[in-house]
């Protein structure tokens, strides 16, 4: 969804609105209210899946801890690329 977003944005900034600031400026408060909770409960529905990781056949607690770490790794990974 990032880097959708980004584009999204991105072909915003380069329309000029007929709009009123004000309606825009609203939309655009409205629209970052919407990624935020979209960004919120796609962790959230992560989570129970990486909690519910030994339930699926094959899959141990330790082979269930090695997934967990390296997908929370690589989200930090990928937060901190996103940051600079």
């Amino acid at each position: 969804m990032g880097k959708s977003l980004r584009k999204i944005k991105r072909e915003r900034e380069k329309i000029s609105s007929p709009f009123q600031k004000e309606v825009m400026a609203a939309w655009n408060r409205g629209f970052a209210a919407g990624a935020k909770q979209q960004m919120k409960q796609d962790t959230e529905i992560m989570m129970e899946w990486l909690g519910r990781l030994e339930e699926i056949e094959g899959i141990g607690p330790k082979m269930a801890w090695r997934i967990r770490e390296h997908y929370l790794e690589f989200m930090r990974e990928k937060r901190e690329r996103n940051e600079r």
